[in-house]
């Protein structure tokens, strides 16, 4: 073997170990994290009568009142305007004839004089 494959295969070999021990870091770094979720997630709820840390003052105690949420009430959803036309496009043409011509003189107060 000359010393050029050497080099090579030295090389080969300090990129596999590297990858090796990357990965082996990896997942040490991810069980630890996964332990500290687990740790805090013990410490934030309560402990439980039955693991016996629990004194008995606190087991008999009373719960405290619980206060009922004010009801609000809720407005019903409007519908939209049902148009009395039978597409939308009939409906921009009447919008548009109305502009140009105006108001429909039947729709006016008329004069009692």
């Amino acid at each position: 073997m000359s010393i050029e494959s050497l080099i090579f295969l030295g090389i080969v070999l300090a990129v596999w170990m590297i990858a090796s021990v990357g990965s082996w870091l990896r997942e040490q770094i991810e069980r630890h994290a996964q332990y500290q979720e687990e740790l805090e997630a013990r410490e934030s709820f309560p402990p439980s009568p039955a693991s016996g840390s629990v004194q008995v003052e606190e087991v008999t105690a009373e719960p405290p009142e619980i206060i009922p949420p004010r009801v609000v009430a809720r407005e019903k959803p409007q519908r939209p305007a049902r148009l009395r036309y039978r597409s939308r496009k009939a409906a921009r043409q009447g919008v548009i004839l109305m502009t140009v011509f105006g108001a429909c003189k039947a729709l006016e107060l008329r004069d009692k004089s």
